[in-house]
């Protein structure tokens, strides 16, 4: 299974901390699950336009390179719920790719329901 993770914060003041917070949170998770971590993708600013990476992930999970998402929680992703919604629906009915957050707000190995 092909597990990656994605890092995102919008404060540039302790970019760094928000970071490993959510870095040490998803380890935690991977590790209690009994998962390998495949790659990460992480992004510092906010707005749509500004997370470059999601971008990538998102198109790399509609070639196939990855089966499950994880994220600490779904703002990390976007504080927008139409459009968090619209990308999770997506992969999940598109191209079949988990999306599971540590706080448990989003499970589709539990529920395919999303948002």
């Amino acid at each position: 299974m092909k597990c990656v993770a994605y890092f995102r914060t919008a404060n540039r003041e302790d970019n760094y901390t928000s970071l490993l917070i959510q870095m040490e949170m998803i380890k935690d998770f991977i590790a209690q699950n009994n998962w390998q971590l495949d790659s990460v993708y992480a992004d510092i600013g906010f707005g749509i336009d500004m997370n470059e990476n999601l971008h990538k992930m998102v198109e790399d999970a509609k070639q196939g390179k990855i089966d499950v998402i994880i994220v600490s929680d779904p703002a990390r992703i976007s504080r927008n719920p139409d459009y968090l919604s619209n990308i999770f629906r997506k992969l999940r009915e598109q191209n079949k790719v988990h999306i599971v957050t540590v706080d448990n707000q989003i499970n589709t190995f539990l529920n395919n329901n999303i948002l």
